[in-house]
């Protein structure tokens, strides 16, 4: 059986996010959760993505497009909301950290890496939108 083109990007997609995962410096508090949260919202991604590629071969061409649309776009959430608030926390303490002398400063740097993040996760959603759903209606 070959599997359609938006599995294989799903699975490199889900390599990279646990990669990314899994060699963040968290506290040992932390660390255990964060990666097992990882895992299985990734393992849900590729699954719902194999479930509906199935569905869809035996199914009509709109049916069900509502739901997996809606489907793709909580998961993309799932999976990059957490991750960029991990690293938006992490930047936030290695820069509270740093020798910088002006507090100001340091409240800019963050902040100019909040809104960058966070355009970064919009554009991503648009991005994963297209991949996985397409220009469909």
């Amino acid at each position: 059986m070959q599997f359609p083109s938006n599995i294989v990007v799903a699975v490199i997609i889900s390599a990279v996010h646990n990669l990314i995962s899994f060699n963040i410096k968290l506290s040992s508090k932390y660390k255990k959760k964060f990666r097992l949260y990882s895992v299985v919202v990734n393992l849900i991604f590729i699954a719902f993505l194999l479930g509906f590629s199935m569905f869809f071969k035996t199914s009509l061409p709109n049916q069900g497009i509502n739901i997996y649309y809606n489907g793709l776009s909580i998961l993309y959430f799932l999976l990059f909301i957490p991750l960029g608030v991990v690293l938006i926390l992490l930047f936030k303490k290695l820069i509270m950290n740093a020798d910088i002398y002006l507090v100001f400063l340091k409240y800019v740097i963050i902040i100019g890496a909040i809104i960058t993040l966070t355009g970064i996760i919009a554009l991503g959603y648009v991005l994963s939108i297209l991949t996985f759903y397409g220009f469909a209606p």
